[in-house]
């Protein structure tokens, strides 16, 4: 066998073999979401001042935004490319929006134009307004910062603060009832403000500057969107989260957005550094054709 017989074999066995690892360690993990709470009551441990006690490290059970209506994306989406090279069958997604039933967001007719010329252009961008926030760096805004990656919760009697480990998306939940901002102040994560209700954390948001994505294939809100975020633990090691999102002059009704979240690292865990593209001013630059699948 010739040297260069010898690479090609090496290459095909590499190929082959993360082909299957990916085929293990998704299909059985990723694609399964735990079905949402059941309805029966947990009683969580509580902290020392009293509150239902949320402290830990978390993660989506199904995590990534790349997609809202279909949320396989990051390693899952690597998956599907690689079982459409084979000629697999597409698995059923299941959105994470529970209301409306069609599991789709009720956009105004302009904002589902909008949509879809940013949906059309993800993978490859001809514009710099085609390019997902993210992807330039800048905070996800509320919502999606919990549903990209992993996070922190801490408590202390007055705030529960949520550090996020990418995109630096750090937030600040006031419980004392001190009103919002004023009106004219806008923010990339919004202005949140928290209470109990029984053992569910109730976090009220607005004042976003209606600039985040929701995710990658460009689905998002305006500087109107009134968030309401509730996180009820289940269980020792996970809670469930529902987020209605309204903005009537970008949505034609109010939805909701449903997930499981889980236990993710032991409290001795440490954030890893995520420096993203450090310094980076130059969207034009990352107008550059995506990878396409083998055909």
């Amino acid at each position: 066998m010739n040297r260069n017989a010898r690479v090609n074999r090496r290459c095909r066995i590499a190929t082959s073999l993360w082909i299957a690892l990916s085929w293990c360690l998704l299909s059985t993990a990723a694609f399964a979401q735990t079905p949402l709470s059941d309805g029966k009551p947990w009683t969580p441990k509580r902290t020392a001042d009293g509150q239902p006690d949320l402290q830990g490290f978390w993660t989506a059970e199904v995590g990534g935004t790349y997609d809202l209506t279909d949320p396989r994306g990051g390693e899952i989406r690597v998956e599907e490319v690689a079982k459409a090279a084979r000629g697999a069958v597409r698995t059923p997604n299941r959105s994470r929006i529970v209301e409306p039933a069609d599991g789709q967001i009720p956009y105004q007719p302009w904002a589902a134009e909008k949509h879809r010329e940013l949906r059309a252009n993800a993978d490859n961008p001809r514009k710099p307004e085609h390019i997902d926030t993210q992807n330039r760096c800048l905070p996800d805004g509320a919502l999606r910062d919990l549903l990209h990656g992993g996070f922190r919760i801490v408590q202390t009697p007055d705030y529960v603060l949520f550090l996020g480990e990418e995109n630096y998306g750090f937030r600040a939940v006031p419980l004392d009832g001190r009103p919002h901002l004023g009106p004219d102040l806008k923010l990339w994560m919004g202005d949140s403000r928290g209470r109990w209700e029984q053992n569910t954390l109730v976090i009220d948001v607005t004042n976003s500057n209606g600039k985040p994505r929701l995710d990658m294939v460009g689905n998002f809100y305006g500087a109107a969107v009134h968030f309401v975020e509730r996180l009820t633990p289940v269980g020792p090691d996970t809670f469930d989260y529902q987020v209605v999102v309204e903005d009537p002059a970008v949505y034609t009704k109010p939805w909701t957005l449903a997930a499981r979240f889980k236990r993710a690292h032991p409290d001795s865990y440490e954030f890893l550094e995520d420096a993203c593209h450090e310094g980076e001013q130059s969207a034009e630059q990352m107008l550059i054709p995506a990878l396409r699948p083998p055909q």
